[in-house]
């Protein structure tokens, strides 16, 4: 569980270096912008249902918690990378996306591993 609230704060971290090195002056309004973003909701929204789904099926067949919440985080993450690296020949690539994809992969699996 701890690695995964790690996951999560580096994400954030990510979110804010990238606020913060832009040439402009930092603007408070910058992580509300990407919060509000509808890419980087459903980046978020896509991760947390694939990532939830995946812990609950594996530990439905495997009755073990760290191995779930493994694969179910992996999976997310995996499936977000795949989908930036798409972007990178048909689309528009970003950093955030990866950061929003860590954060709704982490909290899917939370949520489901609550109710283990």
């Amino acid at each position: 569980m701890r690695w995964l609230l790690i996951c999560i704060l580096w994400s954030s971290n990510v979110v804010a270096q990238n606020v913060l090195s832009n040439p402009n002056p930092p603007n408070p309004e910058s992580f509300k912008v990407f919060l509000t973003s509808t890419d980087k909701q459903l980046h978020m929204g896509g991760c947390y249902v694939i990532s939830s789904m995946t812990t609950a099926m594996v530990y439905k067949r495997t009755n073990d918690k760290r191995k779930s919440m493994l694969i179910g985080f992996g999976t997310g993450i995996a499936l977000g990378v795949a989908k930036e690296l798409y972007d990178i020949k048909y689309g528009n690539p970003e950093l955030a996306d990866i950061a929003a994809d860590v954060i709704g992969s982490g909290l899917g699996v939370i949520c489901i591993s609550i109710t283990f």
